[in-house]
């Protein structure tokens, strides 16, 4: 909950289609699939299929643990003590700060392709990348709500 000297408390995370119910569902079908067929198969004597279909499991496993510790990563926006600062955190547990003066930082949507947009925050002579992971409609969205805690933060200082 924010109180009224907080401007901006906001993490996001990249989106994930597929829950861990579903996963467990689609790994699931996969190995009923993969051990059905693999059963056909040593039955008419190319028993080596089994094997290959069984690999086929543990790797599609092991695809979707890798991408599901992608997501693990986040971004966290906080206007504190007259700082904007952004943290960014890995899977691999490193986290990187930058600490702007909310007072001068705007922030910027930059195009790169046709297909893909680049969400900036400037603040004097730092620049800084955030929201990689989002589609273009949730970094304009994003730009719009750091955009406005930042003018309410400018508001607040003139009074």
């Amino acid at each position: 909950m924010l109180n009224k000297h907080d401007f901006l408390n906001l993490t996001i995370f990249p989106h994930r289609s597929l829950s861990k119910k579903g996963f467990t569902i689609l790994m699931c079908i996969i190995t009923f699939i993969c051990l059905t067929g693999g059963a056909i198969f040593w039955f008419l004597g190319a028993w080596p299929v089994f094997g290959f279909l069984g690999l086929d499991i543990v790797l599609i496993y092991f695809a979707f643990k890798i991408n599901y510790r992608s997501g693990e990563m986040y971004e966290r926006f906080q206007i504190i003590s007259q700082k904007l600062r952004i943290l960014r955190s890995f899977p691999s547990g490193k986290m990187q700060i930058w600490e702007l003066n909310p007072y001068w930082a705007k922030t910027e949507i930059v195009d790169i392709n046709s297909n893909h947009k680049q969400l900036m925050i400037h603040s004097k002579d730092k620049s800084v990348s955030v929201g990689s992971f989002l589609n273009n409609y949730d970094k304009q969205k994003l730009e719009k709500k750091i955009s406005s805690s930042l003018r309410s933060f400018r508001e607040s200082q003139t009074i």
